[in-house]
């Protein structure tokens, strides 16, 4: 496949197979969250058995996040997303192929590999995307990654429990394995990047100039320097980058009630048409995130805001305001609405949802790419915990708790800090001047001369 140069605001074909590819993936990865939980359940006979499923996959999926940082700066971050595909189709063919004697132990194996590689995979794309389409157009592109993962979301949720009535739960797993062969297929044939630079770190440039005990010394020397490069962004930008991150992992609490909230919701309104209400629910909010996407992209002003504008960071407002709007919409959707308002405030959830995800990895990915990848690794790690923590948490108090006391806790102690955050942005404006990953005399730190982004068509 030859690389396709970008043209006036466009992502590039390329891209766009990534995308189709990432969806693809994704819709994977909801599928066996909901078949995987099934069959443990259904397996074991225990909830027990389930909770321990789940907390192996957040655990391994919170230590890759520590992992993935180190070696999206290290490695070929297009050759680690197709092996943590790749890895993943071959751990669910072999679950699926294997005795079902064997399975019950198999399936705890199987919940770490699978929350490892999709974090490596997902911090090794969330970090290449600057490098793909170029820093001026990261808020498109990663509009068109949200509605991908948006729709992949509710398809899989949707169909997974079809797929298993008709099929059974191998061919689920088999079904499951063929998306992530398809998503590494699709990677493979993408070029590394129209120069066929490949994108790395200071280790790997000091590995490919030096051999034997000499490499030794320039690795040190190059780690040296990584770290510090890493230490000094730190110091520049700590203060706006750790908000972001606290913020969005309070987020992810919020998030971790309303996903377990909804279906006892559903069930204490009509439980007989709890799925279809669920169904609805998620539908909708999808909707929201496709028009998130098109606002973004369509409209000059939210793009700007959204951080867009000559590939400079910001968004800071933007996403405080965004994570509010969000919050308050999940926590309406509970108080008791009629069907037409439920689906209207739902549809809002997403539209703030998808915004507020972008603007996040828009911001970001606007650091040198030096401290980008750990960076990433480090607000995955926080994410997943904070997500973790709030499964368990909100499970726990829907025994006691209504689940709109839940909800409105969680998302209020979100909108709470996203109302610091603002209100520390509006009083100390000098926190977000600076924009990330430039000198304050010249370009970005680290940025290729002459290179633009017309020349970065694929992942690296």
């Amino acid at each position: 496949m030859t690389s396709a140069p970008l043209r006036a605001g466009r992502v590039g074909r390329p891209f766009l197979y990534l995308v189709v590819g990432n969806a693809v993936s994704s819709y994977g990865s909801f599928l066996n969250m909901v078949a995987l939980n099934l069959f443990a359940l259904q397996t074991t006979g225990s909830a027990l058995s389930v909770g321990i499923f789940l907390l192996l996959r957040i655990g391994s999926s919170f230590l890759a996040g520590f992992a993935a940082g180190r070696l999206v700066g290290r490695f070929n971050r297009k050759h680690l997303m197709i092996g943590g595909d790749f890895t993943q189709a071959l751990a669910l063919l072999g679950f699926a192929l294997s005795p079902d004697s064997a399975r019950e132990v198999l399936l705890y194996g199987l919940a770490a590999v699978m929350g490892a590689c999709s974090t490596l995979s997902g911090v090794a794309l969330r970090s290449s995307v600057p490098e793909i389409v170029g820093q001026d157009l990261r808020v498109r592109a990663n509009g068109l990654l949200v509605t991908g993962r948006s729709l992949a979301m509710v398809f899989g949720f949707a169909s997974a429990g079809v797929v298993v009535a008709w099929a059974g739960y191998t061919a689920a797993f088999v079904l499951d394995a063929g998306t992530f062969l398809v998503s590494a297929a699709t990677l493979a044939l993408l070029p590394l990047t129209a120069s066929g630079r490949r994108v790395s770190g200071p280790q790997e440039a000091g590995r490919d100039a030096h051999t034997g005990a000499e490499n030794g010394e320039v690795r040190a020397a190059s780690g040296r320097f990584a770290a510090r490069v890493w230490l000094t962004g730190l110091r520049r930008y700590a203060p706006v980058v750790l908000c972001l991150v606290a913020v969005r992992a309070v987020d992810n609490l919020g998030s971790a009630s309303h996903q377990v909230g909804l279906p006892v919701y559903a069930a204490q309104i009509d439980e007989d048409t709890a799925a279809a209400f669920v169904g609805r629910f998620w539908s909708a909010w999808a909707v929201g995130c496709l028009i998130a996407h098109q606002l973004v992209s369509r409209v000059p002003l939210l793009n700007r805001w959204a951080g867009g504008r000559d590939g400079r960071g910001g968004g800071e407002r933007a996403f405080a305001v965004g994570t509010c709007l969000m919050s308050g919409f999940f926590i309406v959707a509970f108080s008791g609405l009629p069907t037409a308002a439920l689906i209207v405030v739902a549809a809002g959830a997403g539209l703030a949802d998808g915004f507020t995800q972008i603007v996040y990895d828009s911001r970001l990915q606007a650091l040198p790419d030096d401290q980008r990848g750990r960076l990433l690794g480090t607000a995955a790690m926080a994410e997943t915990a904070a997500l973790g923590i709030g499964t368990v948490l909100c499970a726990t108090l829907l025994d006691r708790l209504a689940p709109f006391t839940v909800v409105a806790l969680a998302h209020g102690t979100a909108i709470v800090l996203a109302l610091g955050f603002l209100l520390l942005l509006v009083t100390v404006p000098a926190l977000a001047r600076t924009s990330p990953g430039r000198d304050a005399s010249g370009p970005p730190v680290g940025a290729p001369a002459q290179e633009t982004a017309a020349s970065r068509t694929s992942p690296g």
